[in-house]
């Protein structure tokens, strides 16, 4: 026979469901059936629900510069608060998440240079590799070292360009957010 449960035992219960501990564990704690240990975390979680609670947990891992440069940045719109200021960003993104239409443009045509510089690569790699498998000199002339030297260039160009556009578009995105936090802080988060 299973005892009637007070509601504090049974968000005491649902709690330490939260937190991992088994049900057969809690069933045996509290009297109780392990269906009884189910119903209880089912109940708290919907009147939770039902109250406008908050229940669902946002994760994002970071390193520990992004986490002091957001804490800086926090600081200085006067938000004390990393929940608040999250929960604010969440329901006020105002197109800071939208994706980058420029961007993908530009990377979209680096990839197809990218392909055509690999492609290159290999042609070079299988004249050379055909050659040392033949015993025979390697069939590079004084202008394919100058080819091969140009698409080096290419390459780290390449880099270059799309380290260059990352940056500015984290730059831009920097400023975008410093906005949004400073606005969200006027409205007094």
């Amino acid at each position: 026979m299973t005892r009637r449960l007070d509601h504090t035992t049974r968000q005491s219960i649902a709690k330490k469901v939260r937190e991992g501990v088994r049900p057969e564990v809690l069933a045996r704690d509290y009297g109780v059936t392990v269906r009884t240990v189910y119903r209880c975390a089912q109940l708290m979680r919907q009147i939770q629900t039902e109250r406008g609670s908050r229940t669902e947990t946002v994760v994002c891992r970071v390193s520990p510069a992004d986490l002091a440069l957001f804490d800086a940045k926090l600081k200085d719109a006067g938000i004390r608060n990393r929940s608040e200021a999250l929960r604010n960003v969440i329901r006020n993104t105002g197109g800071m998440a939208a994706p980058d239409a420029e961007l993908a443009e530009a990377l979209h045509a680096m990839k197809g240079a990218l392909n055509r510089v690999g492609n290159n690569v290999s042609q070079i790699a299988r004249r050379m590799n055909d050659a040392k498998n033949r015993g025979q000199p390697l069939p590079l002339s004084e202008e394919d070292h100058t080819a091969i030297r140009h698409l080096s260039g290419l390459v780290l160009d390449f880099a270059d360009e799309i380290a260059l556009m990352a940056e500015g578009r984290r730059n831009n995105l920097e400023l975008e957010i410093s906005d949004q936090l400073k606005r969200l802080a006027e409205r007094g988060v």
